[in-house]
């Protein structure tokens, strides 16, 4: 398994250190620390050339030395692994994009800002823009609410799960990774709000068909959750998975749950979307990278 780890030496750098560090990943696993250094024009407007120049060559060796140490940090955690480092020069975004591609990654880790709502969309974070244009998957790393500043994660992983190639992709995505022993699962899976119409005669007659209807689908998802729970104990122990079935918006019962767990992480599935679409409509992914407590795994299919 390749895992490319964005880093730039500051704090939501830290975090993504820190989360991976506190993960584990299947023996052989390479591990790749990278730093993009910009090249920011306005600062050749104020200084000379070669003083512009000498500035950041300075913070490129910085980068280097920055890298070098959370790939030795991470090569002493997982010695069965190999970590390396590299810094460039070039745009954050579009770098890590194009190593994610060329190198290839099966999972992208970066940091979050911890920005929410609608002025991540508008200013568009290195991380969204991952999310957004990553052809992998993608880790966004936050320290749990509760637990800010400090390495340390819950470790009450929470599943978001539904009868969908996304979501089984993000569901077989756990069974083949590597879990700790004191590692707890909840598989989640959130139905469309049910709407009554409070009415007699044919409307009534229709209602009691409508709630037959609703009690089949219960029933079908509540038999998906527990052949889930059953393939997930298998390898993690039965008394180490719960399910959960809720009604209401797929966001904000994951939402609702990640924070009255508390979760340590969450891991969903994505959806293809084209990218303009997934920008200006949303989806479930998003609405959750922008506002879960802890960090969020995105599982996607590797184009």
């Amino acid at each position: 398994m390749n895992i490319l780890l964005a880093v730039d030496n500051s704090p939501h750098s830290k975090v993504a250190a820190d989360v991976v560090l506190s993960r584990q990943f299947p023996a052989g696993s390479t591990f790749k620390v990278f730093c993009a250094v910009e090249r920011r024009e306005p600062v050749f407007a104020v200084m000379k050339s070669d003083e512009a120049n000498a500035l950041f060559n300075k913070a490129l060796v910085a980068a280097k030395e920055f890298t070098d140490d959370v790939a030795g940090r991470i090569q002493a955690r997982f010695p069965d692994s190999k970590a390396f480092s590299e810094a460039i020069f070039g745009d954050s975004k579009e770098s890590i994009l194009a190593q994610a591609e060329s190198w290839p990654a099966d999972l992208i880790v970066v940091g979050s800002h911890g920005r929410h709502g609608l002025p991540r969309f508008f200013l568009g974070s290195v991380s969204q823009t991952i999310l957004l244009y990553g052809q992998c998957s993608t880790l966004i790393a936050r320290y749990q609410k509760g637990h800010e500043g400090v390495a340390e994660f819950d470790k009450n992983i929470l599943v978001a799960v539904d009868d969908t190639a996304h979501s089984k992709r993000a569901f077989e995505w756990v069974i083949n990774m590597p879990w700790p022993a004191e590692a707890k699962f909840t598989l989640l899976m959130a139905l469309p709000p049910l709407v009554e119409k409070h009415s007699d005669g044919i409307d009534a007659l229709y209602m009691r068909k409508f709630s037959g209807e609703r009690l089949e689908v219960r029933q079908a998802a509540q038999k998906f959750l527990a052949e889930c729970a059953k393939t997930l104990a298998v390898k993690v122990g039965p008394d180490k998975v719960t399910t959960e079935l809720r009604e209401g918006d797929a966001a904000e019962v994951i939402l609702f749950m990640a924070g009255n767990l508390p979760a340590g992480l969450v891991i969903m599935g994505s959806r293809s979307h084209g990218h303009t679409t997934r920008l200006f409509s949303g989806s479930v992914s998003q609405e959750v990278v922008l506002q879960a407590p802890c960090p969020v795994e995105v599982i996607k299919k590797k184009s």
